[in-house]
């Protein structure tokens, strides 16, 4: 669901809330790329004459890397490994999950995930069912019906919803569910569409205009006021730009919260924190390029929302191994998951073509990558990370056939959080 034209429509950089600040106008924009801990590893593959702070970074096409931006120190010197537990402090169990109920035609054609008509009735029931998940960030429940699935599910099982309006939510997919229980107070709700658009996606396209949902509450347990969001930021290397402006906004926007509420972030981003090569994978006879850009998003959205990454927290994420266990790329590729290694490469990624949904879809086509994460911003150091690890990994009944849930991955979090002092 490539939509090959490039066309971009940025739009509506300042003025009214939740829009973007305009470029350059923020200290986040005037970090130097060299001096700014989760950028540093950026400014090492850049030219001696490329961008030096983050507006440039952002704003400039006319710059490439030298070589692969490696994280592994940035990534390795955020772990602070299993801290105490804070007396009083309880439990939160948080999912974020690609969903992959896309099935739509559109003038010259169609993006249609594998399974729909038999995974959307179910999969509300399966997710919600078990009570696993205290908090719920979903992407890609796209039609309003299906929404209302996950409604009645919710009322069976015990959860709070929301998706925002019926109109822009099927532009943008998203929602999140939370345990009644858990609520003492149901405070402010938004629905945002990003500044910055890849307007083809939404017309002639499949009707995709992109953006994030947020909802503030008070957590029952502690006392402590919540603020939750759920978002999916542009897709493909191609629209490294377009995604990373949409993912500044965001966290911005996140950023402004005030520090005496917790943040917790569910997203697929579209974006890996680093890939070995800029050049893998075959899209219509084509080398896909551009990889290295990609991995700009990452660290950026982590810089201009000051978060921590759950999956990063306990012990440095697989990024980096997982993908130099790769095989060279080559035309097995195309056929066979990544030229049939999945067995030896470790459990890093969310997007890969060993999950046969996503196999189906874009087989050979892009790296594999950790695309979905949970970040958060615990300003009074009240959150703690007990688990994180990638979850429904493995087929599941549905009806008569085993399927994997979705063509992602999802990423579950435990936490403690501590009372309200």
């Amino acid at each position: 669901m490539r939509l090959g034209l490039a066309l971009m429509w940025v739009g509506g950089l300042g003025g009214c809330a939740h829009h973007a600040p305009r470029l350059g106008s923020i200290p986040q924009d005037q970090a130097v790329l060299a001096d700014t801990p989760e950028l540093k590893h950026l400014a090492a593959m850049l030219p001696a004459d490329g961008p030096v702070d983050v507006a440039e970074l952002i704003k400039s096409e006319r710059w490439a890397f030298t070589g692969p931006p490696d994280p592994s120190a940035w990534l390795m010197a955020g772990v602070q490994g299993d801290t105490p537990t804070v007396e009083g402090a309880v439990g939160l169990r948080v999912l974020t999950y690609n969903t992959a109920l896309l099935s739509r035609t559109y003038p010259g054609g169609a993006a249609i995930m594998p399974e729909v008509p038999t995974r959307a009735p179910l999969l509300p029931d399966l997710l919600l069912a078990d009570g696993t998940w205290d908090v719920l960030l979903l992407q890609e429940v796209w039609e309003w019906s299906q929404v209302e699935g996950f409604a009645a599910a919710a009322e069976r099982h015990g959860y709070l919803w929301y998706a925002g309006t019926p109109k822009r939510h099927e532009e943008h997919g998203l929602m999140m569910l939370v345990k009644k229980d858990l609520v003492a107070e149901d405070g402010a709700k938004s629905e945002v569409q990003f500044d910055a658009q890849r307007r083809i996606e939404h017309w002639p396209g499949p009707n995709i205009k992109r953006g994030y949902l947020t909802w503030t509450l008070v957590h029952a347990p502690t006392g402590r006021r919540l603020r939750i969001a759920t978002s999916h930021p542009q897709a493909f290397p191609d629209y490294w730009q377009v995604r990373t402006l949409q993912a500044r906004q965001l966290a911005v926007d996140l950023s402004h919260t005030p520090e005496s509420t917790t943040v917790i972030l569910g997203l697929d981003l579209n974006a890996g924190s680093y890939y070995p090569e800029d050049e893998l994978g075959i899209y219509k006879d084509k080398p896909v390029t551009g990889w290295w850009r990609n991995s700009l998003t990452y660290p950026l959205i982590r810089h201009y929302g000051d978060f921590t990454d759950a999956m990063a927290v306990l012990e440095a994420p697989l990024d980096v191994a997982g993908m130099k266990a790769l095989p060279a790329f080559s035309p097995e590729w195309l056929t066979t998951p990544l030229a049939g290694s999945c067995d030896d490469v470790p459990l890093a990624f969310t997007g890969t073509d060993c999950n046969p949904m996503y196999a189906a879809n874009y087989i050979g086509e892009e790296y594999p990558a950790r695309l979905d994460y949970v970040f958060f911003h615990a300003p009074q150091q009240e959150l703690r990370v007990v688990e994180a690890g990638i979850v429904y990994t493995d087929p599941l009944p549905f009806g008569d056939q085993m399927l994997v849930p979705s063509d992602h991955y999802g990423v579950g979090v435990t936490f403690e959080l501590a009372p309200k002092p």
